[in-house]
Formats: structure tokens, C-alpha cells, sequence
């Protein structure tokens, strides 16, 4: 396993422009869940497996790190709270990966080809059994370890995965994290207790956001509206304005225009490997304004972040933009396609 702090290598559990969630204190919603496993752990009947499910950047991660540094000893600032503080010397400990009883597993890096891989192996599974039944190193016998993400298991992965928790070792505790548990073995499901996060309220990401950037309001309405109800994504949406929320509102305002075009420059800068991430947001920002659209013309409703698009089409043909939009992307991804055609096709078909 690499370290992030003697290595300086990519960590690719944690979302670009966002602080990572080890070294995340405060967390939006989710209390439920919190409440949940604190009841758990101080029954002394835990559970030895968890299953923590949620889109991308709604807080899985953040979650999970509150639960570690509980479960390891750390002291909550108040009682019933997962609240544990950054001086907490649990919170040090786990920001440097330095606690003898706990174990990450995530992407490995490649040290050949000097790139993250694409799966978690399944030998970063098997070590795990080596990991819980070693002496704890530390003053708490509980063992930890976090799965960064569960989506990245191969099958070869969830298989060694799953004879751990069918066989658990004694003051084990295991965390999974999972975007789509739809990909899981069902037998891994069955074996942990799900915690299933819902979105969080737009009120509550506006409030969270605006304590924490500096921004006029139409930029956090836009912000929190394409959100979708994740907070790490507002972040990353608030990171990445000027080249996802400025460029698509200018164009989709110039479709009102008999001369309008296409940026180019927008074009050719998110086809960037670099860029892959802002490209991301990008797609999704701009299906959630066809959805938005579709309704509109459905309803006369307008829920979306950018004032209407002045083109007059059915409801069913703004339904099948949306559809077109996000089967090109999922295409763009499964077989490599050239990132400007993929984008140039999509936005010349809204405007045709």
C-alpha cells in the first residue's frame, strides 16, 4: 500500500479540489446513520460488517472516517456525536494512515507504469486476513478497515472478500463504500448492515457551501441546483465553474441566437486527460438541464440552473437529448471515442 504522505502519488479516494475526507471534520446530514452506529459499537454486539451506499460526493467517505476515529478511541466533543476532533491524537494518526489498527484499501498506484490501476487486486483482499488476526498495535483491540471503493473490487476481489466476512476475525471491523452496490456479490450485501445515505436538501448544501467559499449568490443557486444533492459535488461544481457552469450557460444562452455557435475552445479544453474530471461534471450539468427542459415543456415548470432554453421542442424530443446525452457518454468511456466528437455531435444536436 502506498502512503500519500511520503510518496506524494495521486489518491484516488478523493474527489479533485476537495479536501480529502480523512482530513474532513464536518459533516452535512447523515445523522441517522450516525446514531445507528454509535448504538452498534456501544452495545458491544457491533456488527462486523457495513455497508455504506450513496451517489458521488454525498459523504460516504467522510462518514466512514467519523466512524473510524470513533471506533479506534477517539473522543467525541459531545456525547451521542461522532464528532471526534482533528487534536485528537486517533484524527492525527489516521490523516498520516499511521494507526497500527487500521488498514486503507483503495486503487494500488503502479509504480511500472506510473498510474493508478483500474481495480483493486485481489491480493490487497488476502492480506487483510494477516492484517486482523496480527497482535493490535495499538491500545484498542478493534481493527479497521476501510474499502475505497467497493466498485473497484474485481470478482476475484469480492469473492476472498466475501469468505472474510462469511468467517469474521474476532474485533474486526470492515467498511465498504459503494456508489453502485448493484455490482456487488449479493452475498456481500447480505453480510453488512446497510447505510444507505440520502440526498442532502438544497437549503442545507447552500448554507454549508456559503460558510465556506466566497461567492455571490446566482453562483451558489446554480451551484446547489446541479448538485444533486451532494455536497462534495457542489464543491467540485464551485472548483470548476469557470469551465463547466460559465461556458454551458453561455452557450445554451446562445441557442436562442440564429448565428450561434459552438465554442471550440470549451471543446478542445475538457477533451484534456487532465480535464477529465471537469468534463465529467460537465456531461452530468448538462443532462440535468435537458431533464429540466423536458419538464418544463411538459409542465411549464423550471427547476433547472440556467433560465430556459428558448428552442421550442416537444417534451419527448427534449427526452431523447437527455437519453442521447448520456448514452454518448457512457459510449465516450467504454470505447475511447475521439472526447471532441463525442461533445460536438451532442451540442450540435441540441441546437439543430
Amino acid at each position: 500500500m502506498y502512503n500519500k504522505e511520503t510518496d506524494n502519488l495521486p489518491e484516488p479516494d478523493c474527489i479533485p479540489g476537495c479536501l480529502h475526507p480523512r482530513r474532513t471534520y464536518n459533516l452535512v446530514g447523515h445523522r441517522d446513520a450516525e446514531k445507528l452506529f454509535i448504538k452498534s459499537l456501544d452495545s458491544g454486539r457491533m456488527h462486523h460488517g457495513w455497508l455504506v451506499t450513496g451517489v458521488p460526493g454525498i459523504g460516504k467517505a467522510t462518514l466512514a472516517y467519523r466512524m473510524i476515529r470513533y471506533a479506534l478511541g477517539g473522543k467525541p466533543l459531545l456525547p451521542n456525536s461522532l464528532d471526534v476532533p482533528k487534536t485528537d491524537i486517533v484524527s492525527q494518526k489516521l490523516e498520516s494512515l499511521g494507526h497500527g489498527n487500521f488498514k486503507l484499501i483503495r486503487i494500488p498506484y503502479d509504480y511500472k507504469t506510473k498510474k493508478l490501476r483500474t481495480e483493486i487486486p485481489v491480493n490487497s483482499i488476502r492480506e487483510l486476513s494477516g492484517f486482523f488476526r496480527s497482535t493490535a498495535a495499538e491500545d484498542n483491540a478493534l481493527r479497521v478497515c476501510l474499502i475505497d471503493s467497493a466498485d473497484n473490487l474485481n470478482l476475484n476481489s469480492q469473492n476472498a472478500l466475501l469468505k472474510l466476512l462469511e468467517e469474521p476475525p474476532a474485533r474486526s471491523l470492515v467498511i465498504l463504500l459503494s456508489a453502485s452496490p448493484g455490482r456487488l456479490l449479493p452475498t456481500i450485501r447480505s453480510r453488512c448492515i446497510g447505510l444507505s445515505l440520502k440526498s442532502i436538501s438544497d437549503k442545507e448544501i447552500e448554507s454549508w457551501l456559503s460558510s465556506r467559499v466566497n461567492a455571490s449568490q446566482s453562483v451558489i443557486d446554480n451551484v446547489v441546483s446541479l448538485s444533486r444533492g451532494a455536497p462534495g459535488k457542489a464543491i467540485s461544481l464551485y472548483n470548476n465553474f469557470d469551465r463547466v457552469i460559465k461556458p454551458l450557460g453561455t452557450y445554451l444562452k446562445g441557442l436562442s441566437n440564429v448565428n450561434s455557435s459552438l465554442d471550440f475552445n470549451l471543446i478542445n479544453d475538457l477533451a484534456l486527460i487532465k480535464n477529465r474530471s471537469a468534463r465529467k461534471l460537465f456531461w452530468e450539468a448538462l443532462q440535468d438541464t435537458l431533464h429540466s427542459q423536458a419538464i418544463h415543456s411538459c409542465t411549464g415548470d423550471w427547476e433547472g440552473a440556467f433560465e430556459p432554453i428558448k428552442i421550442i421542442k416537444t417534451s419527448e424530443e427534449w427526452q431523447l437529448l437527455w437519453r442521447k446525452t448520456v448514452e454518448m457518454q457512457q459510449l465516450e468511456t467504454k470505447l475511447n471515442m475521439d472526447k471532441k466528437t463525442a461533445l460536438v455531435d451532442i451540442l450540435n444536436a441540441i441546437g439543430s
